[in-house]
């Protein structure tokens, strides 16, 4: 770096664009014959000159991130951010100058056989290497990498080189074998153990479902014999009508009447039963007249409505037929005689 404080030796750069030749005669006699390339500088703030913004003062623009000087943090984003023209002036801190063509002298730290320096920014890439010597594939790309020799006090000197990148040798070539069969060995492992994982997958599945199987043929089973159970000793239903009893059968005539009883009150559906049985003894007949005086003092049954039973239906008496009320026609006496004259 070189410290210019007359300002007059500057005049010459002043609205200079950058990337623009500039004589360095008048910066002194220790400059003549030189040629400078401006390349950049930043104002007395620290904003950077920016090539292609035509203006000798500072602008805010919206950047994007493709023309530098911002990043943005995810695609899509702008910043307004301040920057400094392309344009030489006198608010300028620091102009940075490449030499284009050397003078006459040598600069002290700069072009000086004391400062020259082999450079250490050559390819490492070693298909690079190759190309920029023109080598090939059986030449040692290692003989022509730069390399700078550090000497140290009191210790031992060493050469320094950077890495060479992507080159090929025997001890690389058996890594890479190595390491392909240890892919080969995890795939093949892998492979195994999903084969035996699966086996064991399928066998709990199978028992799993064996023991659902079986659960649910004794639940069934417990379900049927609960109703069984229910069914044997649950109570009988009220609206459901008793059942009657089983008719007998109609005695057989043994020649004699049967004996007439008095008709019963109407309290509901009369009861069919059985015909009364003859006794052993014959009844004798009573006088015409006073059965029907009899038939005529005897009141006539009021017939009521019977509530009716579950089902739309009367329940039928046993035997098929209904028994007719007394005041019908009597049983003629034995002997076939209806008079009352006597022999």
């Amino acid at each position: 770096m070189v410290e210019i404080e007359d300002e007059k030796k500057l005049r010459v750069f002043t609205d200079k664009r950058l990337s623009e030749e500039v004589p360095g005669d008048s910066l002194g006699d220790d400059f003549k014959g030189y040629v400078f390339k401006i390349t950049g500088g930043f104002d007395k703030q620290g904003f950077a000159m920016v090539q292609g913004v035509a203006t000798n003062g500072r602008v805010r623009l919206m950047l994007d991130g493709s023309t530098g000087m911002y990043t943005p943090k995810r695609p899509g984003c702008r910043k307004r951010k301040s920057i400094r023209g392309c344009i030489v002036g006198s608010d300028l801190s620091c102009l940075n100058l490449v030499i284009v063509r050397k003078g006459p002298t040598d600069l002290p730290g700069l072009t000086d056989p004391d400062s020259n320096k082999p450079s250490m920014r050559g390819p490492k890439r070693a298909t690079k290497i190759r190309k920029l010597w023109g080598l090939t594939k059986d030449d040692d790309v290692r003989l022509f990498v730069p390399k700078r020799k550090i000497v140290r006090e009191g210790k031992k000197d060493y050469v320094k080189s950077p890495k060479i990148q992507r080159l090929v040798t025997p001890v690389a070539l058996r890594r890479k074998r190595r390491r392909i069969a240890l892919k080969q060995q995890r795939y093949a492992s892998g492979k195994e153990q999903k084969a035996k994982y699966e086996q064991i997958l399928a066998q709990v599945r199978k028992e799993k479902r064996a023991a659902l199987l079986s659960k649910k043929r004794e639940m069934h089973s417990e379900r049927l014999s609960a109703k069984k159970d229910s069914s044997k000793t649950a109570p009988p239903k009220k609206d459901q009508p008793k059942a009657a009893p089983k008719a007998t059968g109609a005695p057989k005539a043994t020649g004699a009447a049967p004996a007439t009883t008095a008709a019963p009150k109407a309290t509901g559906a009369p009861k069919a039963t059985g015909a009364p049985k003859a006794t052993g003894a014959k009844a004798e007949p009573k006088p015409q007249a006073t059965q029907q005086k009899a038939q005529q003092q005897q009141p006539k049954p009021q017939q009521q409505q019977q509530p009716k039973p579950a089902g739309g239906q009367q329940p039928k008496p046993a035997g098929g037929q209904q028994p007719k009320p007394a005041g019908g026609q009597q049983p003629k006496p034995a002997g076939g005689q209806t008079g009352a004259k006597k022999q």
